[in-house]
């Protein structure tokens, strides 16, 4: 199935860089939101089903870990997750498992567009 249209949820505290990657996804295709911490994320998720989350570790409210971690209890292993960050992965955290990719910032945009493009889409 095509990732044409994906609706993505970009997780970051940094306004700049989530709107610039926010930018990215819609030059793919696909509909972006951003949420600036946990909270925001759980609520719009809330709203409406994302098809891929990528969320920054280092957030002002959760441990991007842990936000992984609920959103993969919650929404299931057909939700796409992708951890940004500037820190390496801990694979001793049990939470390290809830995440589909590991990509670290600053992002290289041809690998994200590639795993943007591999994802497929479930039906609701």
């Amino acid at each position: 199935m095509s990732a044409e249209g994906l609706q993505v949820l970009i997780v970051d505290d940094n306004d700049m860089a989530s709107e610039l990657l926010s930018e990215f996804v819609g030059l793919l295709g696909h509909e972006a939101k951003t949420a600036a911490n946990g909270n925001d994320a759980i609520a719009l998720c809330a709203a409406a089903r994302p098809d891929v989350i990528i969320t920054d570790i280092m957030l002002p409210d959760y441990d991007g870990y842990e936000l992984a971690a609920r959103f993969r209890k919650e929404l299931g292993n057909d939700i796409h997750i992708i951890a940004l960050s500037g820190l390496p992965k801990n694979n001793q955290r049990p939470e390290a498992a809830a995440f589909n990719h590991w990509l670290e910032k600053p992002v290289d945009l041809s690998t994200l567009e590639d795993l943007l493009a591999q994802v497929d889409r479930k039906p609701a």
